[in-house]
């Protein structure tokens, strides 16, 4: 009962604690988007580079479960599922566009790789350990 009374004798001031922690939610979601867009965009370059084309739904599940092993449990309250689809999508077409354009891009992510590791030629003569 005392905690109604106290609301309705300082309904002003709650209201306005209640904004400004609104407010502080919406500015941290809105400057952590920017950063979740740039690791979305690397991890979708990193899947189309370890999974090759025609691999659509083996990639979407790599980049998902990737995120959600990075994504602190902070962001996990402000962000739902369908806000990180929606992001991994934009970044997805984003990808797409600069990989097209830029031949950088497009050579690092048409290098061959076996389960995330480059192949390396080894000159004749050069011994390696564990490699006969």
């Amino acid at each position: 009962m005392n905690i109604i009374y106290f609301l309705l004798a300082n309904w002003d001031s709650v209201l306005v604690v209640l904004a400004f922690i609104a407010l502080c939610v919406v500015l941290v979601k809105r400057g952590e988007t920017k950063i979740l867009k740039h690791i979305l965009f690397n991890l979708v370059t990193q899947a189309e580079r370890e999974f090759g084309s025609g691999t659509g739904a083996l990639k979407y599940a790599a980049v998902s479960d990737w995120i959600y092993q990075r994504l602190p449990a902070v962001l996990k309250l402000l962000f739902t599922e369908k806000d990180i689809d929606t992001m991994i999508e934009a970044a997805l077409t984003e990808a797409k566009k600069k990989w097209d354009t830029n031949e950088n891009m497009k050579s690092y992510i048409e290098a061959p790789t076996i389960m995330g590791t480059e192949f390396i030629t080894i000159p004749a003569g050069v011994e390696v350990p564990g490699i006969k």
